[in-house]
């Protein structure tokens, strides 16, 4: 039971680095268009996402230091908010790129900008010490739980990128891009919820068996 909660918590993981990914690139595209490109908004684009990723990372280690037994459970609450922001995602930026034409200078619609990114990707980066400190409840190793859980969340993150230039782009556009990752996130957090339920039921029936 807790190996089958182990390997969905781990496909989990390569379906979020997929979504990842989708919203990456979606959301460069939109902030292209409400800041341009050149090499400044490229750089404002990529560190509001390592920024949010590492206070994401320190965020989940503390969180999952502090609630074991939550960990799970945090971990679906971090999939279904990226779901709602990932739907909500087409409007907030459409809103977000409207702010220059109501007199705001390029540097406010700048931060706001970051602000919007930093969200989200506070949440990606709180996922993966939550679900390595799960993962090490039964690998017994640190290192090899980060490793597992970083190999399919870069698999996953690899297909993402082809999905989205090959065919979400091709046939649906930017916004029902979007929706389809926000889509995969909320599969993620059903199957999290499926997972937390496997994993109580093994320790339920371990306790059981030492009380015996």
């Amino acid at each position: 039971m807790k190996k089958l909660s182990s390997a969905l918590i781990a496909l989990t993981f390569f379906a979020s680095g997929c979504a990842a990914l989708v919203y990456q690139i979606v959301w460069q595209r939109y902030l292209f268009t409400g800041l341009g490109v050149d090499i400044d908004s490229v750089t404002l684009i990529v560190s509001s996402f390592m920024l949010g990723i590492g206070i994401g990372g320190a965020l989940g280690g503390w969180l999952a230091d502090r609630l074991p037994r939550e960990r799970l459970r945090l971990y679906a609450l971090a999939e279904l908010g990226l779901a709602v922001i990932g739907f909500a995602s087409p409007w907030l930026f459409a809103a977000m790129q409207s702010l220059g034409s109501w007199g705001w200078s390029y540097g406010s619609v700048a931060c706001m900008a970051v602000l919007v990114v930093l969200v989200p990707t506070t949440i990606m980066g709180a996922t993966l010490p939550l679900l390595t400190m799960f993962f090490d409840e039964s690998l017994t190793n640190v290192g090899v739980s980060v490793g597992v859980l970083y190999f399919f969340n870069t698999l996953g993150a690899a297909f993402g990128a082809w999905l989205t230039a090959n065919i979400l782009f091709m046939q649906w556009g930017l916004n029902a891009s979007a929706w389809t990752a926000a889509a995969i996130n909320f599969g993620c957090f059903a199957a999290t919820l499926l997972a937390a339920k496997l994993s109580r039921g093994h320790s339920a029936n371990r306790t059981a068996y030492a009380a015996a």
